[in-house]
């Protein structure tokens, strides 16, 4: 299995599929990188980086403190240790804040920001219930009630919730709750106007307490482009995998157009 050792206490497993565009997908609490299983149909027209982060999956939970700041910092170690200067960056739900964070940070190296589910910060009544539910769980230690939970919603067949419950248990409480905990008061909304790559929030017609979150992103951030999928819920990647990936297509289009004339003249 590969690895990329971030320190000497954490190494992150990571999955590689295709050629072309680089593009890393990051995954919520309480799962693993197996939540874009569908979006591995992808690297027949990119390169796709799938991961656990720390504490989650496959990977080793390390000794820091789980931040959504050192979760970005521990993304670019995994890019340095696979030798990719530059990627599109999707994240779904919490993994969005990573990718945002990411793109702050390292704006040199990141080609584009598609969120699925996406928000600068969390303050709407459900939504934070939500994850303050699942928060409750792994604080007293019911991992694998969390993992039910999230591969229950998550789930397209019995097949997929059970490959994403194997993956979920396997999950750190500890470093669970931190990534909760992080995620619920991280709030990027007065550096958005910081982020000139292209943006994409992708949001389901049914998700309506998220949709008024893409407003801080349209004001300041203006290339920000936004789709809703009729009848999808918050679950987009693995539940409306179809429609999210022709979506997702169509945005990496021009740019892996624009890869491939480079890659020509050079």
């Amino acid at each position: 299995m590969p690895y990329a050792k971030i320190d000497d206490s954490l190494s992150l497993y990571y999955q590689i599929k295709g050629d072309g565009l680089p593009v890393v997908f990051i995954h919520p609490f309480v799962m693993g990188h197996n939540v874009f299983k569908y979006q591995e149909a992808l690297s027949d027209r990119c390169k796709t980086i799938f991961y656990d982060i720390a504490g989650h999956g496959r990977s080793s939970k390390g000794n820091k403190y789980l931040s959504i700041e050192g979760l970005a910092d521990d993304l670019k170690m995994l890019l340095d240790g696979i030798g990719i200067h530059k990627a599109v960056l999707c994240g779904y739900s919490h993994g969005g804040l990573v990718a945002q964070e990411f793109a702050l940070r390292y704006p040199e190296r990141s080609a584009a920001l598609i969120l699925s589910g996406g928000f600068s910060k969390i303050d709407t009544f459900i939504p934070k219930l939500v994850i303050k539910l699942v928060q409750l769980m792994v604080k007293f230690g019911q991992v694998s009630l969390a993992a039910k939970w999230q591969a229950k919603f998550h789930k397209l067949d019995y097949e997929d919730e059970k490959e994403i419950f194997e993956l979920a248990r396997r999950s750190d409480a500890q470093r669970s709750y931190e990534y909760i905990q992080s995620g619920l008061h991280y709030d990027s909304t007065s550096q958005l106007h910081k982020l000139d790559m292209p943006i994409l929030l992708i949001y389901g017609s049914l998700e309506k307490p998220m949709h008024r979150y893409r407003i801080p992103f349209q004001k300041k951030a203006p290339q920000t482009q936004v789709v809703y999928i009729k009848s999808g819920t918050h679950q987009l990647p693995p539940r409306s995998h179809y429609e999210f990936n022709a979506i997702v297509d169509a945005f990496l289009k021009p740019l892996n157009d624009n890869k491939e004339k480079q890659a020509g003249l050079g």
